[in-house]
């Protein structure tokens, strides 16, 4: 465990980093916070929310993991938790990993005189600014898709879609909680005083743009399957056409066929052999049914260019 501190005039920053469970008894005794909650509140699962308590108040915010893998798409994968207790005198942090907002925190810290909603605040503003970088490489991937999607070279595109969609989903899920915490602690005493439009309107922006990630890419998914069924559906209609005149071309040779195996046979008494111009009549005969059949395949339509 780590820990740091600060002391302003009116109260105190504490910050823990990568709690173990034999500290929860020390912290749960110093700052009069029911132990059970400070075990339960490092669980990866739980997502933004406000609890009050009776000595203080307990948020958890969630902030972009920056050692989340590559192919991470749950909310547990990508964020890591920020745990922030206050009351009239502390504010608490909890988190597991160094945390971007906190360190920056730490750094300027002896060079500021902060209120308590005002560092309450810009907690809250620099967790949220977390996202933008991921939320800017979803966007520029959606746009490398698409460019992929018309140049023909769709390998992987619905892997990849899928997963910009459920990063996309997720991050829009954290914001969503994490406007409810802000309505929720609009009116508590200590940061009544925030202007919560200076936390409110980029939250806005992040949740706009995470709805427009899901919308183009759903849009960007059923175009690439149109394409995919459309090149099917035109391998397969060129595949039906060969068939189709393969057909066509059989039917003008089944009966020629017939009639040349006909007279192929090797019987002994054939009396159409000995015809002097039985030559001459069969290729007639063929002649005929082979204009015959012309005519009535033209008639039904089938060497129409129409339908090919």
């Amino acid at each position: 465990m780590k820990r740091f501190e600060h002391q302003w005039q009116d109260f105190k920053w504490i910050d823990i980093e990568d709690p173990k469970k034999e500290n929860f008894v020390d912290l749960a005794e110093e700052f009069e916070i029911p132990f059970q909650t400070l075990a339960t509140c490092m669980d990866p699962e739980h997502l933004p929310h406000v609890e009050y308590l009776d000595h203080s108040t307990m948020v958890i915010l969630r902030h972009f993991d920056i050692q989340a893998r590559a192919g991470a798409g749950s909310i547990q994968e990508l964020s890591t938790k920020l745990v922030i207790f206050f009351s009239k005198k502390y504010v608490l942090t909890l988190h597991r990993k160094p945390l971007p907002c906190i360190e920056d925190k730490k750094e300027k810290v002896n060079f500021e005189q902060l209120t308590m909603a005002q560092l309450l605040s810009r907690l809250f503003l620099k967790t949220m600014e977390s996202f933008e970088p991921p939320q800017d490489e979803l966007t520029k991937k959606m746009d490398a898709i698409e460019g992929r999607i018309y140049a023909l070279r769709r390998k992987n595109i619905l892997r990849e879609g899928y997963l910009i969609k459920r990063r996309a989903s997720g991050f829009k899920k954290i914001f969503k909680f994490t406007d409810a915490v802000l309505s929720n602690l609009q009116q508590h005493e200590k940061i009544s005083k925030v202007n919560y439009d200076y936390l409110r309107d980029p939250l806005s922006i992040l949740i706009f743009d995470c709805d427009n990630i899901v919308e183009e890419i759903n849009g960007l998914l059923n175009l690439h399957l149109a394409l995919m069924s459309q090149k099917t559906n035109e391998a397969s209609f060129k595949t039906n056409e060969i068939m189709r005149i393969l057909t066509v071309v059989s039917i003008f040779f089944l009966p020629l066929n017939f009639l040349a195996g006909l007279y192929g046979m090797n019987f002994k008494h054939m009396p159409e052999l000995d015809h002097y111009n039985g030559y001459y009549v069969v290729l007639g005969v063929m002649a005929l049914i082979a204009l015959g059949i012309l005519t009535w395949v033209w008639r039904k339509g089938w060497l129409s260019k129409d339908d090919f």
